[in-house]
Formats: structure tokens, C-alpha cells, sequence
């Protein structure tokens, strides 16, 4: 997982943490929502295509750090696969192993073969296969776009706070 560090992040949390959890939850993930698009682009300009289902799933998500406070929020550029009736599961790992690439596979015991299922349904059976490159187009993109999602980010962030004084408080006149 990549980090970036932000300076002035101390003093922001210190206001933010004199808000309720839930008020601090919605202003963070418009915030960082906001901040990803650039990074969302610029990886489904580098992803490899091969079929187009890896960079048509990929999308940012929210997901539940269990380590972190309950008022951080997460958020990731990563694929989201879905399961469809007609298709059932789709590799949600697909994603993964094309970002960091895989080793070849040998079976080594006497008599163990590889089974694969080709594009026409038949039984395909291999002693070995090649791995794949790693094509690291996350890794790319943040080193592309992580000054601007983090320009971006305080500007969403300043923009969320402006939002909820106006709508919850009255200017004193």
C-alpha cells in the first residue's frame, strides 16, 4: 500500500478532531474521493489491455482499515471485480497479478500436468508455463499524479469544511 505524507496534516487533524466521528468520516472521504480521480485516471492510461475488463473495473473504493481509528477513513484506487449470473465469479486477484506479475509454473513429479481450459472449452495440458511480467500501472500513476491528489485533496478538504460551516451555522450579523 502506498502512504503519502502531508505537511500540515497534525494541525488539520487537531480541527477535525474537535468534530463528531461521523461529521470528521463524510468531510474526509468527499475530500479523498476528490483526490483520487487524478490518480483513477492516470492508472486506466497505464493499465495493459488486453481485454479492457481489468481497466473498466478499476474505480476508487472505501475499505475498512480494523487497525486505524475509528475516525480515519481509507480509500484505494484498486479493480473491483463482480459476479454475474451468467459469468459467475471473476478473478478478483487478476488485477494483482498483473500489477505484480507472476513466476513460471513447473510441476516437477513424474506424471503431474497442468490443466487448462482453452478459449474453446478443451482440456489443455501443459508439464509448464511462463509467468507473467509485472506491470506495476498503480505504482506509475501514483509517482504521476501524487502532487496533484495531494493539492487536490487539501482543496476538496478546505472546500467540505466551507460546505458544512454554511449549511450547519448562521453568520453572526
Amino acid at each position: 500500500m502506498l502512504k503519502i505524507k502531508v505537511n500540515g496534516y497534525k494541525e488539520a487533524k487537531a480541527i477535525l478532531d474537535e468534530l463528531p466521528n461521523n461529521m470528521q468520516k463524510r468531510m474526509l472521504l468527499s475530500a479523498l474521493r476528490g483526490s483520487a480521480k487524478p490518480m483513477l485516471q492516470s492508472a486506466k492510461g497505464k493499465v495493459p489491455v488486453k481485454s479492457g475488463k481489468l481497466k473498466k473495473m478499476l474505480r476508487v473504493v472505501r475499505f475498512k482499515d480494523r487497525r486505524a481509528a475509528k475516525s480515519e477513513v481509507s480509500v484505494a484506487v484498486k479493480p473491483v471485480f463482480e459476479r454475474t449470473k451468467k459469468k459467475g465469479a471473476i478473478n478478483q486477484y487478476y488485477g494483482k497479478f498483473i500489477h505484480e506479475g507472476t513466476s513460471d509454473v513447473r510441476k516437477s513429479r513424474k506424471g503431474k500436468m497442468l490443466v487448462f481450459e482453452n478459449q474453446q472449452g478443451q482440456k489443455v495440458f501443459v508439464r509448464q508455463t511462463k509467468g507473467i511480467k509485472p506491470s506495476p500501472f498503480l505504482e506509475q500513476a501514483y509517482r504521476e499524479s501524487n502532487e496533484r491528489t495531494v493539492t487536490i485533496f487539501g482543496n476538496e478538504l478546505a472546500t467540505a469544511v466551507e460546505k458544512f460551516v454554511t449549511k450547519n451555522f448562521k453568520p453572526i450579523k
